[in-house]
């Protein structure tokens, strides 16, 4: 196997005070489709992925997007679960023509402020999890048969050449490596390659994607979203049970299949995640990296270019005893990220980059200062409001940015045009009498104003946050840590050329 092959077996699930409530009556009245069709209207898809355009250029500050494989069924994309909503939104902007259908947790359908509205219109299926039902969150038996409805639904819309987002390992995770995958996502595929089977359509497939976040939980992080060849998805091979199916009824899939399904799965997502014993261990690879491209007299120029680096890394680590490079390496590693830095920093001559920024800096400054007040006025309690809940939240640190997703989606679906609207009535009351038929236009007008403001903003945002990079660099320089640095990248430099 490549990656990890020890991928623990379960980890308990803690629950959020939201996921412990369970409101009946609105799970049942979720929309779901057994005939192949999709869920939910079509006009609401376009309109979703049109305000997803703001949290997706607000949230990254470089993102290198693949494109997926071209196939002609329908597709159930699987990735690792580490940073809250922004996983499937990322997953969704990759391949936004082909419309989706998405298994999730039961309360992100019916108690979510806002989210809830939009999941439910976009044809997301609610689960009711193993560990929810044994806290007695709900009935097992309407906990089995919410379930097995929202899994059919899924497996009606993948054989119907729709796309599905699943995140098999079953909850969201700071782990540096994949979690044990639960078999939902397979038995659901199975069942969508056997209902294709009857239909005569092309089989679904699965598609592996490896999300890589810089640091997942930063605001203006990097992103890199990789997509593998798919895998097909076998289908029953039982015509009676697949007839069974095609009249509404869930049939479990025949056990080896999702048994093999879910292990071919597991080996292509533990290569293409992180897959390290320890976030210290990764951050040893990713420094190695970077250490073997300036060796080279190069810098990983991208942050894809860093990801498959790192992976070389890792790989070419288990064919010698590596012990002791890793060790020095954690080391190194160490007191660069305790200063918030990592191998990009290091010169060729692996001294750590002393370049002031200052300019840059107050340039930045000074773009935040100009184009405050409409950032301010359009976004500000949004932020504010984002950045205390994405810090006090009991859903762990994988949810932070999650809240500040939130803040974008809601800006433009609610703010922006009621504050657009008070703007319009302050202009016509007190400075100059407008034709209310201007109205709509003034809106659309002042909300684009609000949304350009805001991208130079963060502009300006970037380019100081480069400066206090530098800053911290100097004060690494500047300090006693950075010997005993010199001493460990000292004793890398031999060893570089094993991992080339």
């Amino acid at each position: 196997m490549t990656g990890n092959s020890n991928v623990p077996e379960d980890i308990a699930v803690e629950l959020s005070k939201r996921a412990k409530k369970i409101n009946i009556r609105k799970l049942e009245s979720v929309p779901w489709a057994h005939d192949g069709s999709h869920p939910s209207p079509a006009w609401f898809w376009k309109f979703f992925i049109l305000i997803l355009l703001f949290p997706w250029t607000y949230l990254f500050r470089d993102k290198e997007v693949e494109k997926p494989h071209p196939t002609k069924g329908g597709r159930l994309c699987v990735a690792t679960h580490v940073n809250g909503l922004v996983d499937p939104i990322a997953i969704t902007l990759s391949n936004p023509k082909q419309r989706m259908v998405t298994l999730g947790r039961h309360d992100l359908t019916t108690s979510v402020p806002i989210i809830s509205w939009i999941a439910r219109r976009i044809g997301s299926q609610p689960v009711i999890r193993k560990a929810e039902q044994l806290e007695g969150v709900a009935e097992i038996e309407f906990a089995k048969k919410l379930n097995q409805r929202s899994m059919l639904t899924v497996s009606h819309a993948l054989s119907g050449g729709y796309r599905a987002i699943i995140m098999p390992e079953g909850t969201g995770h700071q782990d540096s490596r994949l979690r044990h995958l639960r078999t939902g996502s397979m038995r659901s595929a199975i069942n969508a390659a056997s209902i294709a089977k009857e239909r005569n359509l092309p089989l679904p497939v699965f598609q592996p994607i490896g999300l890589h976040f810089r640091t997942h939980y930063w605001f203006r992080t990097d992103l890199y979203l990789e997509q593998i060849a798919p895998i097909l998805v076998p289908f029953n091979p039982n015509k009676k049970e697949r007839e069974k199916l095609m009249q509404g009824i869930w049939v479990e899939p025949p056990e080896d299949l999702v048994l093999q399904l879910r292990d071919e799965l597991t080996v292509k997502l533990a290569n293409i995640s992180r897959d390290a014993p320890d976030w210290t261990t990764y951050r040893a690879w990713q420094l190695l990296a970077h250490l073997v491209s300036k060796s080279n007299s190069q810098d990983l120029r991208s942050y894809k270019e860093e990801v498959h680096a790192t992976r070389k890394v890792r790989e070419k680590l288990k064919l010698f005893d590596s012990k002791i490079i890793i060790e020095n390496a954690k080391l190194a590693s160490e007191i660069l990220h305790s200063y918030d830095l990592d191998g990009r920093v290091l010169n060729s001559n692996m001294s750590i980059k002393k370049q002031s920024k200052l300019i840059r800096g107050l340039f930045g400054l000074s773009i935040m200062i100009l184009f405050s007040p409409i950032t301010f006025y359009s976004t500000g309690i949004q932020t504010l409001l984002a950045w205390y809940l994405g810090n006090n939240t009991d859903e762990g640190i994988d949810a932070r940015t999650t809240y500040h997703m939130v803040a974008a989606l809601i800006s433009p679906l609610i703010f922006w045009p009621i504050l657009s609207l008070i703007s319009f009535l302050i202009i016509f009351k007190f400075m100059y009498t407008i034709p209310f038929f201007i109205l709509p236009f003034f809106v659309i007008i002042s909300m684009i104003i609000y949304h350009f403001s805001n991208i130079i903003f963060l502009l300006g945002y970037d380019n100081w946050t480069d400066y206090q990079v530098s800053r911290r660099c100097k004060k690494l320089s500047n300090s006693n840590h950075n010997n005993k640095l010199s001493d460990l990248l000292s004793n890398l430099e031999p060893v570089l050329g094993a991992l080339k």
